[in-house]
């Protein structure tokens, strides 16, 4: 295998795969790349079994072949070369030579039928959305993922499909956070998958740009296609829960809160929260909310004017969980809307996105 590319180009294309590759994997395979060229292009895959990315890029291939490469140390050398073209070549023993400019390194492969490849994909359901917009849904609700191994179901985000709409949800048992969206394909199936947390990070990194991408499911894999770059994960298996019941069906009151403003605000008010006293109170009076908190470490307040003339109420919360969802929002105000200082909590904002928090107890 020989052949010479971009050295910026293939800087990329490996850090949009390197990111899953353990180091300490039982499988030593699993540690590598798979470097395959063939048509002008050359594609790179890694997996951890779990999850599998590749992605391609053109080439001025000299000899067509595939080996594997140690992932993280040509990762390494390609990001510290100068030159701006590079060259590799393998040889039978898959001893393989990186040159660039002046510089020159050698690095054992291994061979490419030890790596684990994916079988063919044979999807139930598909759906094509924005890269930019999935990408979008994707962080206004990772932040509630649950992270106890116990609760694995509640270890990813749920897509739901049903009757035309798509909804994106995640929850801990403490908050739950949702975007819904209807779509205009009339040949939807409906159906529900839990994407991995893991997969969901690294999709993250990848959907930057304005490509469409293809969403294919089946019972117990996802894949998605986006640009050059297509990833294959595993689904977690079980039955989400009734996220529904949690979210409340009435309010009582309601308050419009200035987005940009109550972020600065609780951020500074938050100086002070220690992690004996984590919990930022929340007190509506007429025409002004006040975020306060106390701790060993000192004490903060500061009111905010709104239009509010119902009846006062303290509700307390843990910052981190109000935070998360501002952070991630684009809309310049929030509504908030809520029963009394015990009930769950619920926050709008952008367009089909909804957040329930429950209160804490103090």
């Amino acid at each position: 295998m020989k052949f010479t590319l971009a050295t910026s180009e293939l800087n990329d294309a490996l850090r949009k795969v390197l990111n899953i590759v353990s180091t300490r994997s039982t499988l030593p395979v699993l540690s590598n790349v798979l470097v395959s060229a063939a048509n002008k292009q050359i594609t790179l895959l890694t997996t951890d079994l779990e999850v599998s990315i590749s992605t391609t890029i053109d080439a001025d291939i000299e000899e067509d072949g595939e080996t594997t490469l140690p992932a993280r140390k040509l990762g390494q050398i390609v990001a510290t070369l100068s030159g701006e073209k590079i060259s590799i070549s393998t040889d039978e023993n898959h001893s393989t030579t990186i040159s660039s400019g002046s510089a020159k390194f050698k690095i054992m492969g291994m061979e490419s039928e030890e790596f684990p490849k994916e079988s063919e994909f044979q999807e139930t359901r598909k759906l094509t959305l924005s890269s930019k917009d999935f990408s979008k849904i994707l962080s206004k609700i990772a932040y509630a993922v649950s992270t106890d191994q116990t609760r694995f179901v509640l270890n990813g985000i749920l897509l739901s499909i049903r009757e035309g709409n798509f909804t994106a949800v995640a929850t801990d048992g403490r908050r739950l956070a949702l975007v819904e969206r209807i779509m205009d394909d009339e040949n939807l199936v409906d159906g529900d998958v839990i994407l991995p947390i893991k997969v969901v990070n690294e999709l993250q990194r990848v959907l930057d740009g304005d490509d469409e991408l293809e969403i294919r499911l089946s019972d117990a894999r996802a894949s998605f296609n986006v640009g050059s770059t297509y990833i294959v994960t595993k689904l977690i298996e079980g039955s989400y829960p009734n996220y529904r019941q949690v979210i409340p069906s009435s309010f009582e009151r309601s308050v419009i809160i200035p987005r940009d403003k109550f972020i600065e605000v609780l951020n500074r008010v938050s100086i002070v929260v220690s992690e004996t006293s984590s919990s930022i109170k929340f007190s509506l009076l007429e025409n002004t909310i006040s975020l306060s908190a106390s701790s060993n470490d000192g004490e903060a307040n500061e009111p905010i004017e709104i239009a509010y003339s119902d009846e006062p109420v303290d509700i307390s919360f843990n910052p981190q969980y109000l935070r998360d969802p501002l952070r991630n929002l684009e809309c310049d105000e929030i509504t908030v809307r809520f029963n009394d200082e015990f009930k769950p909590v619920v926050i709008h904002g952008d367009e089909g996105f909804l957040c329930v928090i429950m209160p804490m107890r103090n």
